[in-house]
């Protein structure tokens, strides 16, 4: 499979995460290449306005998403089971050589890339940081790859 994923987030993953950021990039690196591009955050949520804030890190991911399609990590995305998201994830490998995530900062994200996204996928009703949003999407994805290739992912 000769297939590239992106992740693109604004922030930066914080220490205490970083493991297990790479972890699931190494385990990952046996069914694709998986590059996290991190754009900076929009502004200071003690003094910024938050809609400027949210702005200008759709203006930061649109420069790094280049006119590319992706698919958009949002709360009111639609919520799969692994087994939904890896039946999505292989139709979306069969037309596209590259697939591009976008997962908005700690404010949410711009309804600019909402309406680009090819689809959204939300991973719960919940809200999380789009830092442990980065390794959910990670996990999912590295389960996804084991429900492709037919192969245990309970464990």
């Amino acid at each position: 499979m000769n297939l590239k994923i992106e992740i693109i987030v604004p922030g930066k993953m914080s220490k205490h995460l970083q493991s297990a950021m790479n972890y699931y990039l190494e385990k990952l690196e046996r069914f694709t290449k998986v590059q996290i591009t991190f754009v900076d955050l929009g502004g200071d949520v003690n003094s910024d306005d938050f809609k400027s804030i949210i702005k200008r890190e759709a203006e930061y991911i649109k420069k790094k998403l280049r006119d590319r399609k992706y698919i958009l990590v949002d709360l009111w995305g639609k919520e799969f089971s692994s087994e939904e998201f890896a039946s999505k994830l292989e139709n979306t490998l069969n037309i596209l050589s590259e697939i591009v995530f976008v997962i908005g900062g700690p404010l949410g994200i711009d309804d600019s890339l909402r309406s680009g996204a090819i689809f959204s996928i939300s991973f719960s009703k919940m809200t999380f940081t789009h830092e442990m949003c980065v390794i959910l999407l990670l996990e999912q994805l590295f389960r996804s790859f084991k429900i492709i290739k037919n192969e245990r992912y309970h464990y």
